[in-house]
């Protein structure tokens, strides 16, 4: 029988609506720019922005010169708190899941790869307060899938390793959880977590 006594959730992908392709997509539209080479220049930079390591700042200036656009380059807006504003969509459904598991007495908490602004974009919709751990990248100086993310998150609380369950979109991020000794679920939508998590002796 499972010993699970701690939940953990990504926010983008499961407790949010949200793909990294829709910033992309939105960036290539409005600067002119092949969506392909805009996905390639965020893959080379965004683990520093989500690790603290540049602000938005600096990420637009890397990504406008991988790009070579100047009108991005020019750019003094917050495009993460715009688009994530325009396209993201809290998934009632995940955070009603997660509701019900710590009145179960579980202890629920966050792993994220975020950065500051969409951050403060979840926390104005007052939707993180439910959560008693927060482990949020920009804050830590790791991502996942860096193994030194769930080694912080490992020793921080008051849990053995298996009796951890984290739950991600993404099989690399899923995969590094499973490395650090936590059990962890792939999530594809929120009636397959509630089946994972049975199996897991976690009854919703």
């Amino acid at each position: 029988m499972s010993d699970i006594r701690c939940v953990l959730f990504d926010i983008g992908g499961v407790l949010v609506d949200w793909h990294m392709s829709w910033i992309t997509s939105e960036i290539s539209k409005q600067f002119e720019i092949n969506e392909d080479i805009v996905t390639n220049a965020f893959s080379k930079h965004l683990h520093d922005l989500d690790s603290g390591k540049i602000n938005e700042k600096i990420f637009w200036q890397k990504i406008a010169h991988d790009t070579n656009s100047i009108p991005l380059k020019e750019n003094t807006e917050s495009l993460w708190d715009i688009y994530f504003r325009k396209r993201a969509k809290l998934n009632h459904d995940v955070i009603n899941l997660a509701k019900t598991i710590k009145e179960k007495s579980y202890t629920i908490g966050i792993i994220s790869n975020i950065e500051k602004i969409t951050h403060k974009v979840v926390d104005d919709w007052k939707v993180l307060t439910i959560f008693e751990n927060k482990f949020l990248s920009y804050q830590i100086g790791f991502s996942k899938p860096d193994p030194r993310i769930y080694e912080y998150v490992i020793e921080k609380l008051p849990f053995d390793s298996n009796q951890m369950l984290f739950v991600d979109d993404k099989e690399s991020n899923i995969d590094a959880a499973k490395s650090s000794g936590m059990n962890a679920i792939h999530f594809t939508n929120c009636s397959e977590l509630e089946k994972s998590l049975f199996s897991y002796g976690i009854r919703i």
